[in-house]
């Protein structure tokens, strides 16, 4: 029995949330491995390993040994590094143990070893350590867009002869500010010299 594994089938399944109904066969697995895992903190692995061996699953040795991986790594792994499986599990295992020892404290003996394992679930866990700086998140910049035409930004185009007209419309404006609102709409040619000039005029003054 459980010559097939489905534990790709299974890591997919529980990364997704669930969401995916199993087959009878990968529900089954499902189930074994977390049978494994529970007999495991219980009585160990090789009692977990063994509980595979007998009726009614009778699955060699070997086969058994890998499911017993398979459900290690499914239930404790964090991105799939088997290292880290094996820290959750102890650390898990460590404070069950430690809570049982709290509730039955009668001595300063019984106190030592809630300490101790205490401890070692710390160290396990790998709580003794300083935790990298986590990286700034990046913040997207708005982008911004320059573009004498329209279209490139989604925006209609200008009609040039319209828009010359309606700057000829605007009363009581003197020619060469009229002239000046053409050029920034872009109707006429810009008269660069022009420009220098009125600049130069209007800064002689400032010093």
């Amino acid at each position: 029995m459980f010559e097939t594994s489905y534990f790709d089938i299974l890591q997919d399944y529980l990364a997704d949330g669930c969401k995916e109904e199993l087959s009878p066969p990968e529900l089954e697995y499902y189930n074994a491995l977390y049978a494994l895992i529970g007999i495991g903190r219980k009585y160990g692995k090789d009692k977990a390993i063994a509980f595979l061996t007998h009726k009614p699953f009778c699955t060699d040795r070997r086969r058994a040994r890998e499911m017993y991986d398979e459900a290690v790594n499914l239930f404790f792994a964090n991105d799939n590094i088997e290292n880290n499986a094996h820290r959750n599990m102890l650390y898990d295992n460590l404070t069950k143990m430690a809570l049982v020892v709290a509730q039955n404290i009668h001595s300063s003996k019984d106190a030592e070893v809630y300490g101790n394992l205490t401890m070692q679930a710390w160290k396990i866990k790998q709580l003794d350590r300083v935790d990298p700086p986590k990286l700034e998140e990046v913040k997207e910049k708005p982008i911004k867009i320059y573009s004498l035409d329209t279209a490139a930004v989604g925006l209609p185009s200008i009609n040039r002869q319209e828009l010359a007209a309606q700057i000829d419309a605007i009363e009581n404006i003197p020619l060469k500010e009229r002239e000046r609102i053409k050029q920034d709409a872009q109707v006429v040619d810009i008269d660069f010299v022009d420009m220098l000039n009125d600049t130069e005029n209007k800064t002689k003054d400032i010093q």
